[in-house]
């Protein structure tokens, strides 16, 4: 089973902010690495990539314009180009009244400088210099909880157990880390630790088990009171109840962080 690690963050204003406030993605799905041996490649991140985008689009993900999303899929997520789609689309558009979404979908491993998200261009053999430092993604999403308030992040970690001899297991608790900044945060973890996440043609055609679920429960499935909204309470409930229906018993989700349950994260009857 292959390991990777899904992140997506959202900064929601959700179904509460004003109405003039406006939604922006960065979302990043990598299956194909350049310096990896293709038994090592990942099968759908580019596919929930597209999936997320295609929601985003829909009258229940917001009807968000085509402009406002970046979508990096595959060799066109490179290191680089990741950092310059965070200043480019979120720091120089988005604002404090906006939503924004960030959806990582990729490789992740640890080594004994740290923990890294591998982008398309990464080297396993000199990660500090190529990869996407955990650290750095943490200062990304603190910059945006600053300018946006609320933060969502889902992260789905390890579909493999190790990457270039190095175990990845660790990336939980330092993914969970970011749920420590100050403001308010729901956070979702693909699994436990040394659990690994799964992927395969029987999430929706071809997904990670845990992004299938959440685009399920954004999408109305969660909505368990009937009131024609998904709240962040309903969509935890959701996917950590049905992640393991899923797999089987093998992956089981966690949340973190202070969001109110009751905030709004979808309008099912759009």
């Amino acid at each position: 089973m292959r390991r990777a690690i899904t992140l997506l963050v959202a900064t929601l204003s959700a179904l509460n902010a004003p109405a003039e406030g406006k939604t922006f993605a960065l979302l990043v799905g990598v299956s194909q690495y350049a310096k990896l041996p293709n038994d090592l490649w990942l099968q759908y991140p580019d596919a929930d990539v597209r999936a997320f985008a295609a929601f985003l689009a829909s009258p229940r993900g917001g009807n968000v314009a085509p402009d406002a999303v970046v979508s990096l899929v595959n060799e066109r997520a490179t290191t680089s180009a990741v950092r310059s789609a965070f200043d480019m689309l979120l720091k120089d558009r988005a604002g404090r009244e906006d939503t924004v979404y960030i959806l990582v979908a990729a490789h992740g491993t640890v080594d004994g400088s740290g923990a890294y998200i591998l982008t398309y261009d990464s080297d396993p053999a000199n990660l500090a210099a190529t990869a996407l430092p955990m650290g750095e993604l943490r200062a990304l999403v603190e910059r945006e909880v600053g300018r946006a308030g609320r933060v969502i992040l889902f992260a789905d970690v390890c579909r493999a157990a190790a990457i270039a001899g190095q175990k990845t297991t660790a990336l939980g608790g330092l993914v969970e880390k970011i749920g420590e900044i100050p403001g308010e945060m729901l956070g979702l973890m693909a699994a436990r630790p040394k659990e690994l996440s799964s992927e395969g043609p029987e999430f929706g055609g071809g997904h990670g088990a845990f992004t299938y679920s959440v685009l399920e429960g954004l999408q109305g499935a969660a909505d368990s009171d009937h009131d024609g909204f998904v709240t962040a309470g309903e969509l935890i409930d959701f996917v950590t109840t049905g992640v393991p229906k899923l797999t089987g018993g093998r992956q089981h989700p966690r949340d973190f962080g202070n969001m109110d349950n009751a905030a709004r994260l979808a309008g099912v009857a759009r």
